[in-house]
């Protein structure tokens, strides 16, 4: 299949390279005359690597074009990516500068970038950082995201997120992630209540939504500034954070 869309990607640079080059004039005294598709042969012939020039560009071509199909995807869907309604976050409501996360607490590369999210989160007081939980990558992950965000009620997030993203206690568990918000200092009734609550349940319904909507098809996916930053490591997305400051 990969092949196949080589051999027809190259066939389209062929024939655009055709129309342009058949359009071009060659002037003869006060004369015109169309390149005919014998010279365009030839000269393809003679000088193949055009082919390839024409390929990387045509290549480059649908990249930024992708880019700016995606990006004005997200600037279409600005408002819900920005909003922390209903959703953990840290640093002012109004910041200049906002860092979205889609995660998920069963995810090992979540794990794995959990250390960079609460750096960044350290070394940022005036930067907005909103966490937005899904849950596909276990049974337990739709748990995990409703605890989330029952403990943010009692605004005990992110001491939740760290045990969590960092337990190597064996199996996560239903119990073990009532164990890690007991062990952070919540009110447990009211946590159990919040957890089985609509509220909660719509607000990561609205979560799932919009990453259908933005195609957020992997995590951890990160935007600053509605802006898309791969990352797996701090430096990435406080370079992001400074150029949008």
């Amino acid at each position: 299949m990969k092949n196949f869309s080589i051999i027809l990607s190259t066939v389209a640079v062929i024939l655009a390279a055709v129309a342009i080059i058949s359009t071009c004039k060659c002037k003869t005294g006060a004369e015109t005359s169309a390149v005919s598709a014998e010279q365009i042969a030839a000269t393809l012939k003679q000088n193949p690597q055009l082919i390839g020039e024409a390929m990387q560009a045509y290549e480059q071509f649908q990249r930024e074009e992708a880019e700016k199909a995606a990006q004005a995807m997200l600037q279409a869907h600005a408002a819900e990516l920005n909003s922390s309604e209903g959703l953990p976050f840290v640093g002012p409501k109004d910041a200049k500068v906002t860092v979205v996360e889609f995660f998920d607490f069963s995810c090992g590369y979540c794990k794995r970038l959990a250390p960079s999210v609460e750096k960044i989160v350290a070394d940022n007081a005036d930067v907005k950082v909103i966490f937005k939980p899904l849950s596909f990558v276990s049974k337990v992950s739709g748990y995990q995201a409703k605890a989330g965000l029952a403990v943010n009620k009692q605004g005990k997030f992110m001491e939740f997120y760290k045990q969590v993203m960092s337990y190597n206690s064996g199996p996560m568990t239903e119990e073990a992630v009532d164990g890690i918000a007991q062990s952070v200092g919540v009110d447990m009734e009211k946590y159990k209540k919040d957890l089985a609550s609509a509220e909660v349940s719509k607000s990561l319904e609205n979560v799932s939504n919009l990453a259908r909507a933005i195609q957020v098809n992997g995590v951890p996916m990160v935007f600053v500034n509605v802006k898309h930053v791969p990352a797996m490591s701090p430096e990435p997305i406080q370079e992001a954070i400074n150029a949008a400051k």
